[in-house]
């Protein structure tokens, strides 16, 4: 900052942060509520600086006037920076009546969209990342939520043509019992910028599901909150899907949802191979169910060929391509009523025999039920099927040996099951918030702290998502000029 604009200032209010677990904290984003009473300041006289009395990246993300050119409350985020083992720091917010003309500290960069249906691509510093609406074409290119996702650094498209998405919601409106399989794939999103500044880009993304077989789960709307910092490897999602009560797997469900982040790295590749929960793995392994929906149409080629082959046309399937090599979306818009891929009828009766079979099996099966327990990282692609169920989950790592890079979540909600998929023949990797059989586990309203990049320990990581810096507001002072 440049000495006259402390010099313009008249007030100022001494920040204290508090740092619960004394790591270390790199460009953190950090929130303060401040109230303006003895002085208001312009809404454009505010300058941060921090304990070394540098300025600190801030943006305003709302506030209320009590006159015009009065500030009386502004909700300020900004990047805090902490070393190993302190514990506090003292940050200077200062105030001036007149607009204060502060150094240009940089800040996320906005592109041009590279994809047909990109709203947003921005640059944050971190990462280079697209948010897209979709399209409603039903393959993974049409998928809506974050298609294109780079780490600055590593240079690398952690979507493979961009034809899959981070952030899609599944269960319970996208499962074979509804006709709906493909959430993101089959719905286009709207979006609405709630915050768009140097320090933070905030998005509402609002999504229209389409009607399926189901009459509970018609008519309704899911919301996405996402949030995406300067600087930060972190970014932050919160999901609020309208109520509902319905059955999925034979079993009541209410007000959960699946979210699925999915990683596509090509054929033969595996950007991350192994996978650990904080403090310990308890895990079920095999995927059960996609047997059964090979089973299932195995078993209608038997009985309806022509409907399977006209279907295998339509999907672009080589004839003599059996149905244990197709692609796991050509299984999932099998299954789909706006694909109308099978007539109705057919298609009821199908997906009543798929979840009755499936249910059946998984919750029968000794072996599949048996658990399985490490402290050690999971390596997903040796198990049955490249597929885990971890149980209770809240702070998550998958993690590549290879490049050191690990992708770490934390989720304010406990996420009773997860299923992990981690496939090198594919090159797909899956982080989902259901159980067995599609059955839906985050409580809505949860919010996913997420990073990707390389930690010197995610458990550390994770563990300053779960304990933000605090910050207590001072008494304001008269700032007097030496």
């Amino acid at each position: 900052m440049e000495p006259w604009a402390i010099e313009a200032a008249s007030h100022r209010i001494p920040l204290i942060l508090h740092n619960p677990c004394c790591k270390e904290r790199t460009d953190e984003p950090t929130e303060v509520a401040v109230h303006f009473q003895m002085f208001r300041p312009s809404p454009s006289g505010l300058c941060l600086t921090d304990t070394y009395g540098q300025p600190v990246s801030c943006q305003v993300l709302d506030q209320s006037e009590a006159a015009p050119g009065q500030l009386q409350f502004a909700n300020l985020c900004f990047l805090a920076n902490f070393s190993a083992g302190q514990e506090r720091a003292v940050y200077n917010l200062y105030l001036s009546g007149e607009p204060l003309d502060n150094r240009d500290t940089g800040g996320i960069s906005h592109e041009t969209p590279a994809l047909k249906d990109g709203y947003r691509r921005l640059d944050t510093g971190a990462y280079t990342i697209e948010l897209c609406t979709g399209t409603a074409g039903g393959d993974g290119g049409s998928k809506w939520g974050i298609r294109h996702f780079e780490h600055n650094v590593q240079k690398v498209n952690l979507i493979h043509r961009n034809c899959n998405a981070f952030g899609g919601v599944y269960g319970p409106f996208f499962t074979p019992e509804n006709g709906l399989v493909n959430p993101p794939a089959h719905a286009i999103a709207e979006f609405e910028a709630l915050a768009e500044g140097p320090v933070v880009c905030e998005y509402r993304m609002r999504v229209r599901v389409p009607d399926g077989l189901q009459p509970e789960l018609r008519s309704k709307n899911l919301d996405v909150h996402w949030r995406f910092y300067y600087r930060s490897h972190w970014f932050v999602r919160s999901y609020y899907p309208d109520e509902y009560e319905t059955v999925i797997d034979g079993r009541e469900c209410r007000n959960r949802i699946t979210v699925g982040d999915e990683i596509e790295s090509g054929k033969g590749n595996l950007l991350l191979s192994t996978y650990k929960h904080h403090g310990g793995t308890a895990y079920r392994a095999g995927d059960l169910y996609a047997e059964i929906l090979l089973a299932r149409i195995e078993d209608l080629k038997k009985r309806e060929p022509e409907l399977i082959e006209r279907a295998m046309e339509r999907l672009g399937i080589n004839p003599s391509e059996a149905p244990a090599q197709w692609s796991w979306d050509h299984y999932w818009r099998l299954f789909c009523v706006i694909e109308e891929m099978l007539p109705e009828a057919v298609l009821r009766e199908e997906t009543e025999r798929i979840w009755k079979s499936a249910n059946e099996i998984v919750w029968s099966d000794t072996q599949h039920n048996l658990m399985k327990y490490t402290e050690d990282f999971v390596d997903v692609n040796r198990e049955p099927t490249q597929t885990i169920f971890p149980l209770n989950a809240r702070k998550t790592c998958e993690f590549s040996p290879l490049t050191g890079y690990s992708f770490v979540r934390f989720v304010n909600r406990t996420i009773p099951r997860m299923q992990i998929v981690q496939r090198h023949d594919s090159g797909w990797v899956n982080w989902g918030t259901n159980g067995e059989n599609e059955y839906p586990e985050l409580p809505s309203g949860a919010t996913i702290w997420s990073a990707y990049g390389r930690f010197e320990d995610w458990e550390a990581e994770a563990e300053k998502m779960e304990n933000p810096v605090a910050v207590s507001v001072q008494p304001l002072e008269r700032y007097y000029r030496l």
